[in-house]
């Protein structure tokens, strides 16, 4: 069956697939992720965006209703650098790479799931994790759905927010100085060969003169004098 293109601009709602019109076969999504939206998705982070996206999709629906949905995702969106704090960009589609979705009706999976437990398992015995079998490589990208409809907006949201890195950095990558500890001030803008802080005058290197000696510190030098040996009472 030939390809059915569907390009539209801010047309979210083609994400929402209706199995009563939509025919069998293979039909291609091309679909624009409004950069509020984006947003949306990412509202619990930290992370701004500032540029729409795109979804390109490729549904095929069988004749046993089942959807499989791949595609990909382009999206960039900016989070705090975690040394300066200047934005970082982040490559969503780079991070999720090729999406590949099998969504089958949900009431053939509780059937599958019954064939796979057997007869005679339905007893008053806990379960474990040792008796809970693991699930297979296809299963892993199944997902049931009921009714008429399969909304590939959620999915989408989620495959953006798990990109959220745990650490990012800014355009200068491992270059980057990162801020002053002492007054917050940007290193990145200070030279090169800068010994100290122009704002607070905080060494750089991390020495620090001026502050005070606690009696911990007192004990460390010691020890460190000493070689960390104590001296032995019985030695006398």
């Amino acid at each position: 069956m030939a390809a059915h293109e569907q390009v539209g601009e801010d047309d979210l709602a083609k994400l929402v697939l209706d199995l009563e019109t939509l025919e069998e076969g293979r039909h291609e999504l091309a679909v624009t992720l409004p950069k509020a939206w984006v947003a949306e998705a990412l509202t619990e982070t930290d992370a701004t965006a500032d540029e729409d996206g795109r979804a390109l999709l490729e549904v095929m629906l069988q004749a046993d209703r089942t959807v499989l949905v791949r595609g990909r995702i382009e999206q960039r969106y900016a989070v705090p650098c975690a040394r300066c704090l200047e934005p970082a960009k982040v490559d969503a589609g780079a991070e999720t790479g090729e999406l590949c979705v099998t969504f089958v009706p949900a009431d053939r999976l509780r059937s599958w799931a019954a064939e796979l437990a057997g007869p005679g398992t339905a007893d008053d015995s806990p379960e474990t994790d040792d008796d809970i079998d693991p699930l297979e490589p296809d299963e892993l990208d199944q997902i049931g759905y009921q009714g008429q409809r399969i909304d590939l907006r959620a999915l989408l949201a989620e495959q953006i927010l798990i990109t959220y890195p745990m650490r990012a950095l800014c355009s200068r990558g491992e270059a980057c100085r990162g801020l002053c500890s002492g007054c917050g001030a940007d290193l990145n803008a200070m030279a090169d060969d800068a010994e100290r802080c122009s704002s607070c005058g905080r060494r750089l290197d991390g020495r620090d003169e001026d502050v005070v000696e606690t009696p911990w510190k007192r004990a460390l030098s010691k020890l460190d004098q000493s070689g960390g040996n104590e001296p032995d009472p019985d030695s006398n």
